[in-house]
């Protein structure tokens, strides 16, 4: 990403944050008015997702900024940390909606749904256009992704809190709203597991699930001066960036070229994406049957 480009994320994350936190006070303050437990479960929802935005923010602006010497690899790593945070701030959330909600289903309580209905949709408006400041960059960073996911789930949510309000006004049963509450930490709980589980392989250092190892490995092998490779490894800089190291072993001493190995990283380079690419090229030795190093 170009400067113009991150200083473009950079101030959408601020505009985001700015909607979603003047939406959560309002939120708060007509779900107390109209007595809407679904209401302030979205907002504490809301809440989460806001510190959620802050947190993909510094990480997507620590990856890109100057690190002292001794850091070689930069702040990039900050960006799987804050996604890895991200889900367990979600996942804190879906704990304190749910047990909210399982305490109101022993009080009866009116709703004022209109003034839920009202307050729900200027958050469908509110937080589908958060959404879309993240659509295009989505594919391309965790973080990123996670805050348009959040973003698309807690239009949804607001939409069945709509829902929820109209079935009260033509039934009557109180029991919809802690009922829908309940729903809403589902829906986070069953959203939130893959960000989870992909953050949590990025903080361990395996491969990014965006790279066929497979494939990897057939493209190494389909270079007919290439015998076989060993010690191949493969982890994520940041949310974005991706590092690979291996000795690829040719078959004799004339097969060991600079050029070779080139041609082995751009064919890497364009079919994985992965730019950070160091190899090792060693020379197959028959009398001992093993590889060793050349040149």
């Amino acid at each position: 990403m170009g400067h113009q480009h991150n200083h473009v994320i950079n101030n959408r994350f601020v505009y985001g944050i700015l909607l979603n936190v003047a939406f959560i006070l309002a939120e708060v303050f007509y779900g107390i008015q109209s007595n809407s437990l679904s209401l302030i479960a979205d907002a504490a929802h809301n809440a989460s997702d806001v510190l959620g935005l802050l947190i993909a923010w510094a990480g997507f602006s620590f990856a890109h900024k100057k690190a002292p010497k001794r850091f070689t690899y930069g702040y990039k790593k900050a960006s799987v940390i804050a996604a890895f945070l991200n889900a367990i701030l979600l996942f804190a959330a879906v704990g304190g909606i749910s047990w909210d909600a399982i305490m109101r289903f022993e009080e009866v309580n009116e709703v004022a749904t209109t003034t839920v209905i009202i307050v729900a949709a200027i958050g469908v408006f509110i937080n589908g256009l958060t959404a879309y400041f993240f659509f295009h960059d989505k594919e391309h960073d965790i973080n990123i992704k996670g805050a348009f996911l959040h973003m698309v789930l807690d239009a949804l949510i607001s939409l069945g809190v709509i829902f929820g309000a109209l079935v009260m006004i033509y039934t009557g049963i109180s029991w919809i709203d802690p009922l829908l509450s309940l729903g809403i930490a589902v829906v986070i709980l069953l959203s939130s597991w893959s960000l989870f589980k992909e953050s949590l392989n990025l903080v361990m250092l395996a491969a990014p699930a965006s790279v066929d190892l497979n494939k990897l490995e057939s493209l190494i092998l389909s270079h007919t001066e290439v015998k076989e490779f060993h010690d191949l490894h493969i982890w994520p800089m940041s949310t974005t960036e991706i590092a690979l190291s291996a000795h690829v072993v040719v078959h004799s001493a004339k097969e060991f070229r600079y050029d070779l190995i080139k041609k082995i990283e751009k064919a890497i380079n364009e079919s994985c994406g992965i730019c950070h690419i160091t190899l090792q090229l060693e020379v197959f030795d028959k009398d001992s049957e093993c590889a060793t190093i050349c040149g």
